[in-house]
């Protein structure tokens, strides 16, 4: 009866030593994924009511599948895109943006997009694209 105690007890030590094993992978494999939307923002703040600055383009990335905006105060934004040499900028309709909020400039955007966001005032805050 005790050799069976003991191998029943080896048994449950052993498989809960391997869900250790187990979860501890798990929880490692979790610290190479890719940057969240948010987790990608940075800090921005506006020259002329323009960001990024003239004559910079900001490029959208595979983080987030729009561009967001948290403004230190509220504002209307327009964010337009790059569309070639010689071509006119394609600008999206007005949106406003509530302060400390996070809202979105535009809706879904391809990825390696170049574009600038207009402002209808100054301000700063947090933007992730």
């Amino acid at each position: 009866m005790r050799t069976r105690r003991k191998i029943t007890t080896a048994l449950a030590t052993g498989t809960l030593a391997a869900g250790l094993l187990v979860g501890g992978a798990t929880a490692a494999s979790a610290d190479v994924s890719p940057m969240s939307c948010y987790g990608s923002a940075k800090s921005f703040s506006t020259t002329n009511k323009v960001w990024p600055a003239y004559p910079n383009w900001a490029t959208t990335t595979p983080n987030c599948a729009d561009v967001n905006v948290k403004a230190t105060i509220g504002a209307n934004v327009q964010a337009c895109f790059y569309q070639g040499a010689g071509q006119p900028h394609k600008c999206y309709p007005k949106r406003w943006l509530s302060q400390g909020v996070w809202d979105t400039a535009v809706t879904d955007v391809a990825n390696g997009k170049k574009f600038y966001l207009k402002f209808d005032r100054s301000t700063g805050g947090l933007i992730a694209y």
